[in-house]
């Protein structure tokens, strides 16, 4: 996928400062980015200091994997914090599953390659075979 490429873009750099570790990075294509900060921007709102542990593409949907807060042993949250954060991140995982990856137009998940992916039908047709833009 392309997301080496966006990774490296200064505008996620909010979103990656609630990584995990100092090197974290967004591992998805550059039509997905406005769901990306989109999603940072809902989760800071109820949770500032949320913590993240991953932002990828899995089964041609966003996975923005998340703690309400950073982990302690033992558990710093209730249920319904975490169910509050789950509930935002799959509002976006499901806005995810119309929207092109690769592009950011309309598009559905496509199950013709190695991995699945959602893309308009233009990208379909530009993405080769491993799935990496």
């Amino acid at each position: 996928m392309g997301g080496t490429e966006s990774a490296r873009d200064d505008a996620f750099e909010p979103v990656r400062r609630h990584g995990r570790g100092p090197s974290y990075t967004v591992d998805v294509g550059p039509g997905w980015r406005h769901l990306v900060l989109e999603c940072h921007e809902a989760l800071v709102a109820e949770f500032p200091e949320y913590e993240m542990l991953a932002v990828k593409q899995k089964w041609g949907a966003l996975a923005f994997q998340a703690f309400p807060r950073p982990w302690q042993p033992g558990g710093n949250w209730t249920s319904a914090e975490h169910a509050r954060l789950d509930a935002i991140i799959e509002a976006f995982a499901r806005r995810s599953e119309e929207i092109c990856e690769r592009c950011g137009a309309a598009g559905a998940l496509r199950e013709t390659r190695r991995i699945d992916l959602t893309l308009c039908d233009a990208c379909e047709a530009a993405v080769p075979e491993h799935g990496h833009f």
